[in-house]
């Protein structure tokens, strides 16, 4: 009985040991597919920033590397140490616009949910992209030079046009004011919309460049979107990008984004709490580089992967069969 006994336990000591060791030996081995992996994208980071994209394209002691150029998909595959996997990066440059809310400085979203989708999720950035203010008055269908001005029931038509509106005085007011085909830049201070204002930028043609809908250069001008009195059917519908050099106030309306400021804070109306609706999703094509700050390559993007997903991690096979 005790030899039984002994025998019974040296095969359980011995299978302990035989799965230890198994698990061992494949923790060994994932390690060194991660040593691959990483040195496999580092390797190509590096002849993408070197060299040809045709560089990129490469099939070496078990490693392939693909490139997409158009998508700026990065493609590694790894058969190795008994496994295979296999990632795709997504190396595509990341802007302020590319996002619902960017800044170099402040994001506060109180609590509040924004319900943005998650590829355009807010970000900050180390600088704040640069108002090319010529750019916007070369290309001015209409310079508005008034101060204390109210703009009550106007639409774009009767204002100058369709096309960029550039308003260079301080203590404007829109009211009731349609733009459907417009961007409106604004130099001054005390901006404020009144009941309920519906702009709409132009919208980009295929891989064209976007223009925005509204640009306060002012790094003074504090601006709130916010719902009108006790109507709160009253509400500023704003679909294309905002930019502010200053701060902005988000309280009640409909936005499509991106909104790019140096700060930019999320609130409640007095009556009301936030009722911020996003419409990111809805208007993807104002999620790109905009016209009016300067060339994208203009700037000294970070350098980094935006977004990865890993497609295969696969044990090929084990070494052994065990009962």
């Amino acid at each position: 009985m005790i030899f039984t006994i002994f025998s019974f336990t040296g095969v359980a000591v011995l299978n302990v040991s035989y799965l230890s060791t198994a698990t061992s030996a494949e923790t060994v081995n994932n390690i060194k597919l991660q040593y691959a992996m990483e040195s496999s994208v580092n390797e190509t980071l590096w002849r993408i920033n070197n060299g040809p994209d045709s560089l990129i394209n490469a099939e070496v002691d078990g490693i392939t590397t693909v490139f997409d150029p158009v998508l700026n998909i990065l493609s590694v595959n790894v058969d190795k140490f008994q496994i295979e996997a296999e990632i795709s990066l997504d190396l595509s440059e990341d802007t302020h616009f590319d996002r619902a809310l960017a800044s170099d400085e402040t994001i506060n979203t109180n609590g509040y949910e924004t319900d943005i989708d998650e590829e355009n999720r807010s970000r900050f950035f180390p600088f704040m992209p640069e108002v090319d203010l010529d750019y916007f008055i070369d290309n001015a269908v209409a310079i508005h030079n008034e101060s204390y001005k109210k703009w009550d029931w106007w639409w774009e038509v009767e204002m100058g046009g369709e096309g960029i509106h550039v308003f260079t005085g301080d203590y404007v007011e829109l009211k009731n004011c349609r733009f459907l085909n417009s961007t409106l830049v604004f130099t001054g201070t005390n901006i404020t919309f009144e009941h309920q204002n519906i702009i709409n930028a132009p919208v980009p043609v295929d891989s064209a460049d976007a223009m925005p809908a509204l640009v306060f250069t002012n790094p003074d001008n504090y601006f709130e979107i916010e719902a009108e009195g006790k109507d709160y059917e009253r509400e500023d519908k704003i679909n294309g990008a905002i930019y502010t050099a200053g701060t902005i106030i988000l309280k009640k309306g409909e936005l499509s984004g991106p909104i790019v400021g140096k700060t930019i804070s999320m609130e409640h109306g007095e009556e009301y709490d936030n009722q911020i609706v996003f419409k990111d999703t809805e208007h993807p094509k104002h999620y790109r580089w905009h016209k009016g700050f300067k060339h994208k390559k203009h700037y000294d993007w970070p350098k980094q992967i935006g977004r990865w997903k890993t497609k295969k991690w696969n044990k090929k096979h084990a070494n052994h069969e065990h009962a």
